[in-house]
């Protein structure tokens, strides 16, 4: 959902980096979950900042202690999370999920999901050599994905 960046001011807010297509829909969540650790934390304040906003937590009382946050990944419990339409799905369906090429052959396991501006890629780590590559991820390179079965059908690029 989102990911922390560096600490502002001295009480210990601290710059939220959100993923949502709206910076603010990242709220709609609470609570939310810090890398590292079990327990739901609530936002109980935020301003709007360039790319993101300024965020206080609960316990997260001075800057030394907004350090430790510092990069650390924020999830969203995945129940919160609007159904979505047919063949749409969310980062976190599609990731380890297992690939198979079109003769269900095992091919990899997707790493993780890209965005450098030009569409989605999926980082695919190969089983045959435990190398990496990157696949647009469209209809005609992954004709399959079934998140229920953790399976992606892969038309292999040449």
């Amino acid at each position: 959902m989102g990911q922390f960046s560096k600490p502002f001011r001295l009480e210990g807010h601290i710059k939220v980096v959100s993923f949502c297509e709206t910076s603010s829909d990242i709220m709609t969540y609470n609570p939310l979950l810090i890398d590292g650790t079990k327990k739901p934390v609530i936002f109980t304040w935020c301003k709007p900042a360039r790319h993101g906003f300024i965020a206080k937590l609960p316990n997260v009382n001075n800057k030394e202690v907004a350090k430790t946050l510092n990069g650390k990944k924020i999830f969203a419990n995945r129940a919160k999370f609007a159904d979505l339409p047919d063949n749409e799905f969310y980062f976190s369906d599609i990731e380890n999920c297992i690939v198979y090429d079109l003769n269900e052959k095992r091919f990899g396991k997707i790493e993780g999901i890209h965005n450098f501006g030009a569409g989605n890629l999926l980082e695919i780590s190969k089983f045959e050599d435990n190398s990496s590559i990157m696949v647009v991820f469209n209809k005609i390179n992954f004709p399959t994905v079934d998140v229920l079965a953790k399976k992606v059908i892969i038309s292999p690029p040449n």
